[in-house]
């Protein structure tokens, strides 16, 4: 039995996180959302605070948490399982809820991100790892309090090795398992020599995996499904990587 056919636990989790905002972490997670619902789980996205929502309608429409539902095959009406606060200023969570009278605490956030006991959740954060969610939390603080394993999510260009290194060293401290890291959006301009790839698997041990700036969702979907049974498992007590 290969890696990839090996049987899966009943349930699990994944949390998806990145070193900045706007590195693609919600085409990855939706990605893991079509391998997991393709493979017959019960899949729970969530998505459980999106700031910079536009009106639908009338409505604030959270756009990110949309497509994760679509990926997950939930109908729209489902929509509020997978999104609970819907922010209109395009700002860190934190303060665009405080703007608007309304601060968001990490209870709140755990509270929002719940899962039914035989689904696979996938939690998608905020920004970059230590960036605030709510008054008393960061990314990072979600992501302990769910303690699903981590997807990492990065740019692949210059200067990613340092937030990428310093982003699972502080995953590291935290005692959160680290699946993969996904270097998103590697430039076809980008210089020859630059590895960021091999220098994070050999600094870091973990599967490392590369995206072309104009990567394929079905493309996509091929790579990382290969590392599926790796990315759902839970972690296990202490250990990481």
């Amino acid at each position: 039995m290969s890696t990839s056919d090996a049987p899966l636990p009943r349930a699990g989790g994944l949390f998806v996180t990145a070193t900045d905002t706007g590195v693609g972490k919600t085409f990855v997670a939706c990605s893991v959302a079509r391998i997991w619902r393709a493979r017959g789980l019960n899949v729970a996205p969530r998505k459980p605070v999106e700031s910079g929502c536009s009106l639908r309608e009338g409505q604030r429409f959270p756009e990110d948490a949309a497509l994760l539902a679509a990926a997950a095959g939930l109908a729209p009406e489902r929509l509020s399982e997978v999104n609970r606060y819907r922010l209109a200023e395009p700002l860190a969570p934190d303060l665009a809820a405080r703007l608007e009278g309304s601060p968001l605490h990490l209870a709140d956030l755990v509270a929002a991100s719940a899962r039914p006991a035989d689904a696979w959740r996938i939690t998608e954060g905020a920004g970059g790892l230590y960036s605030p969610l709510c008054e008393d939390g960061l990314n990072a603080d979600l992501a302990e309090a769910l303690g699903d394993p981590v997807l990492l999510v990065a740019e692949d260009r210059l200067g990613t090795l340092s937030g990428c290194l310093l982003a699972l060293e502080a995953l590291d401290r935290r005692g959160l398992r680290v699946v993969a890291v996904v270097l998103n959006r590697r430039r076809p301009d980008a210089h020859p020599a630059m590895d960021n790839r091999a220098e994070l698997a050999r600094r870091s041990g973990l599967p490392i995996l590369g995206l072309s700036e104009d990567a394929a969702a079905a493309a996509v979907d091929q790579m990382l499904s290969a590392s599926i049974s790796s990315m759902v498992r839970p972690p296990e007590p202490g250990s990481i990587g």
